[in-house]
């Protein structure tokens, strides 16, 4: 199988599995924002973004380290690799138990009231079961083991659904109900793939050479991890200070309507970086064409079917989310178009810039993120007191942009790739300019201007010959055959 078909084939039973993930995950949201007010859905929300800040703090680094060891060793070694990034996020662990005595304290820094304490008490629990789910679905990625990956993912889906319901709206446990339904059903993956799946994958010898290696690559993606958080999740705690909790539940269920360009850029990172290693180790042409043309490949393809489907979500977006939700959330709506192509930009960094991590050059992770994280900040500042959740919007697309561009470059020095940089830079634009139009039409664009912006941007995906009608063709009929 060629590397743009298996690319695909991965892309596709990952997505699928995503797919399920997010389409029973909001079977979730009617519930939830019925049964709690904007204000509240926002502080849900608000203990979401500050787990990811503790996650990315907690993870040292390892899935990034684990993952470039793990191809790089030979056999007889990835047992040991994956065994000490195992006992070293064990370990790491620890450094969240002084923060179960402050619970109070957190809880007034955070809410400005020490109600919530049992709230921070249930995200310092959270928080590590997490990395622990995170690290045994990575497992199912270095083993292309899909199906497997997406079994454990409906299990969590389906526990957080079962969870869900009868804490949040049988017995009325409001937040604290969800956050418990968050914390079971993680817990229960982790048990089910540990448990069934994995445990064989590892030696269980620790190593620390293989320690020094792993935290020597993994360190610096912890401040990169922090700036990354700056520009990705911070705009929540701008909202609450210099707005509210109901400024952050409308940008949230914004962002939860954005999510089907996440789902894709989940199963891209998942397939890619797994096709793209095992591809530039295994040909043996020190100048690596048919890596480097692969690269290529697989951008267009993504950036194509991504933005048509940007598109798609932000011209819709006012239809939808009253329709899902209620319309008290209907004005999230506006905040779509900036976050779904800030999330195109943010995967497009991804995928283009593997040269970076192919010369182990990871340092480079944190001054560009501590750079892009100190532009969001300053946009934040500028933009949250004027315009609220929109301005936030906007600073994450700008703050995305600007990384993605710097990234490109600095890549290039280690691994330069011969990307069609106009057309994807045009087709970009194009789409993010044609649905901020749409959204921000006087008096609201009607069903002839929305159908029309999106016709224009798929159009000029084959104009500009990003996707080919013979291609997709030929990939529908490979996933047929692959489904029989």
């Amino acid at each position: 199988m060629g590397n743009k078909k298996a690319f695909v084939k991965d892309t596709f039973v990952y997505g699928l599995g995503k797919g399920l993930k997010k389409f029973i995950g909001l079977f979730l949201l009617p519930f939830y924002t019925r049964a709690l007010s904007v204000g509240e859905f926002g502080l849900l929300e608000t203990l979401g973004t500050a787990a990811a800040l503790l996650g990315g703090f907690l993870s040292v680094g390892l899935e990034s380290a684990g993952g470039f060891y793990y191809f790089k060793s030979d056999d007889t070694q990835k047992g040991d690799v994956l065994s000490t990034a195992f006992f070293i996020r064990l370990a790491s662990f620890l450094l969240l138990v002084p923060l179960l005595f402050f619970q109070e304290e957190l809880s007034v820094l955070l809410f400005d009231t020490p109600d919530q304490g049992i709230l921070i008490f249930l995200l310092c629990l959270l928080v590590p079961v997490n990395l622990l789910m995170s690290e045994q679905s990575h497992l199912f990625r270095y083993f292309r083991q899909p199906w497997r990956y997406n079994l454990i993912t409906v299990i969590k889906s389906l526990g957080n659904i079962g969870l869900g319901i009868t804490l949040v709206i049988w017995l009325k446990q409001g937040v604290e109900g969800a956050m418990w339904a968050r914390l079971g059903s993680s817990f229960l993956v982790v048990v089910i793939a540990f448990g069934f799946f994995n445990f064989r994958k590892y030696s269980f010898r620790f190593s620390w050479a293989w320690t020094r290696q792993l935290l020597k690559y993994g360190f610096p993606l912890i401040w990169a991890g922090l700036a990354a958080w700056i520009y990705n999740s911070s705009d929540r705690f701008f909202l609450l200070y210099y707005r509210d909790l109901h400024d952050v539940g409308l940008y949230s269920i914004g962002a939860i309507f954005s999510q089907p360009v996440l789902l894709i850029n989940m199963a891209v990172q998942m397939s890619f970086g797994v096709l793209f290693f095992q591809s530039y180790y295994a040909e043996a042409d020190e100048a690596k064409p048919r890596t480097r043309k692969m690269a290529i490949d697989i951008f267009v393809l993504y950036l194509a079917g991504s933005v048509i489907l940007a598109t798609g979500l932000s011209v819709f977006a006012d239809v939808l989310i009253p329709f899902v939700a209620t319309p008290d959330y209907a004005e999230g709506a506006m905040v779509v178009p900036f976050l779904v192509f800030s999330y195109i930009a943010a995967q497009s960094y991804q995928t283009m810039g593997p040269g970076i991590s192919l010369a182990e050059k990871t340092w480079h992770f944190a001054w560009i993120t501590g750079v892009t994280a100190a532009l969001n900040i300053g946009l934040n500042f500028l933009l949250v007191p004027r315009w609220g959740f929109l301005g936030a919007g906007l600073a994450t697309l700008i703050s995305f942009v600007v990384y993605w561009q710097i990234k490109v470059q600095v890549a290039a020095r280690y691994f330069p790739v011969s990307y069609p940089f106009f057309r994807i830079f045009l087709f970009f634009m194009l789409g993010l300019t044609l649905s901020l139009v749409s959204v921000f039409w006087p008096g609201g664009s009607g069903w002839i201007l929305k159908t029309g912006v999106f016709l224009i941007v798929l159009f000029t995906a084959f104009l500009f010959k990003l996707l080919s009608w013979n291609e997709m063709v030929a990939v529908v009929q490979k996933l047929k055959s692959h489904s029989r």
